[in-house]
């Protein structure tokens, strides 16, 4: 399961790191059969859920927490200060951890509208929840 990464780096800026969750045997839902794999717990603070009405431009802000967002509707074009884009679309995950700084800019590329699965966390998983 890969997500895409918003960070800040030491100059203030924005920029992407691509990762993939570290899974492991789940235990979530004892007493369901075993096979299945899950990522470590991340403890969260709320959830919210997002819409952006079509034209709709998010320009340029810093995530007012770390963020742990889903795409729900839409295709979504998020640009870091480098100015390095990603295209998201339906189900694809972005943690935006940049807190500080110039911040990033979200926009819908269809035409539509899009819709945001947004869950607050208390501070960025650790390095250890990511493989490369």
């Amino acid at each position: 399961m890969k997500i895409t990464i918003i960070d800040q780096d030491d100059n203030g800026g924005s920029r992407f790191a691509d990762r993939v969750w570290t899974l492991q045997d789940g235990s979530f839902t004892p007493p369901s059969p075993t096979g299945y794999l899950t990522t470590p717990q991340i403890d969260a603070s709320g959830i919210l859920m997002m819409h952006h009405p079509p034209g709709y431009i998010d320009d340029w802000h810093t995530a007012p927490a770390v963020v742990l967002g889903t795409i729900l509707r839409g295709e979504v074009r998020i640009q870091t200060s480098d100015m390095d884009t990603r295209v998201l679309h339906v189900g694809d995950q972005f943690l935006a951890c940049d807190l500080e700084g110039k911040g990033h800019r979200m926009s819908e590329i269809s035409g539509g509208h899009y819709d945001l699965a947004l869950v607050i966390l208390y501070s960025a998983p650790s390095a250890s929840a990511f493989s490369k």
